[in-house]
């Protein structure tokens, strides 16, 4: 049954963005549930979207993600560590993507630290592992990804991210990783509504544009929403916050594929 889905799924893994080979997905409940217009966002997570972010991440952190994919074999899941220093924050993580005829591992440390009273900046380095069953075998890719944040004000922060700028290639094909830049903004309208607006940029694909909004129903339970364009795809979620504990659930809508469901814990220490 595995080789019967294996020419179907290999057909989505090289035509959508989402699959690509050494492709970097992205992970955290929050960040799905906004279309993942996330570049400007602090949170566990920001060592996915924009290590910029870290350096507000002041507690010992663990945390688990899981996305299910279109199909099964299409699942994402991420382990992650953060661990807070005296001039900033590090973290580490792992994640496994496809199953086993198809599989992509991305192991990352990252470093963000204060630049200044209101500039942040971090770096990750990465280590793809790709395996492709057959004459295709595996390949290794190592790469870089940086990201800098910026709080204009209380209502206000900037982000901008760029994941291989060295365009690394790799494998029997000499492959190359995509080349992606992210831009964004989030204005805070009130102390529970929050509003976010990226532009997603890979070198050899059309501008992404998201819009995503986050409202805070009652004190730590958030709802969200957003949509991303290029290709299109609706998301809306759920969070809250119980102690050390966060939990948050988010599910996407593509026209074509379907729906995906995203599921991350995190937990402070």
């Amino acid at each position: 049954m595995r080789m019967v889905l294996l020419f179907p799924v290999l057909v989505m893994v090289f035509a959508f963005r989402a699959g690509a080979v050494n492709d970097n997905h992205p992970a955290g409940g929050r960040s799905a549930g906004l279309a993942h217009a996330s570049v400007m966002l602090a949170d566990f997570w920001c060592f996915h979207h924009n290590q910029g972010g870290l350096p507000y991440v002041r507690n010992l952190m663990v945390g688990f993600h899981h996305h299910s994919g279109f199909v099964r074999e299409m699942a994402h899941q991420s382990l992650a560590l953060i661990v807070p220093t005296s001039s900033g924050s590090l973290a580490g993580s792992f994640s496994y993507y496809g199953f086993s005829h198809y599989h992509q591992t991305k192991a990352a440390v990252a470093y963000g630290l204060h630049l200044s009273g209101r500039l942040t900046a971090g770096i990750q380095l990465d280590y793809f592992h790709t395996r492709i069953a057959g004459i295709y075998g595996r390949q290794r890719l190592f790469t870089f990804e940086a990201g800098v944040q910026y709080r204009v004000n209380e209502k206000w922060q900037l982000g901008a991210h760029l994941f291989n700028p060295v365009r690394q290639k790799a494998g029997l094909y000499e492959e190359a990783a995509p080349c992606i830049l992210r831009l964004g903004a989030a204005w805070r309208f009130s102390e529970n509504l929050l509003f976010c607006l990226e532009a997603e940029k890979d070198l050899e694909q059309q501008v992404m544009p998201k819009m995503a909004i986050e409202y805070e129903l009652v004190p730590l339970l958030f709802l969200r929403t957003g949509i991303a364009l290029e290709p299109v795809l609706n998301s809306f979620g759920v969070g809250y916050c119980w102690q050390e504990l966060q939990a948050d659930l988010a599910f996407s809508f593509h026209p074509s594929l379907g729906q995906v469901s995203n599921f991350s814990l995190t937990y402070a220490f």
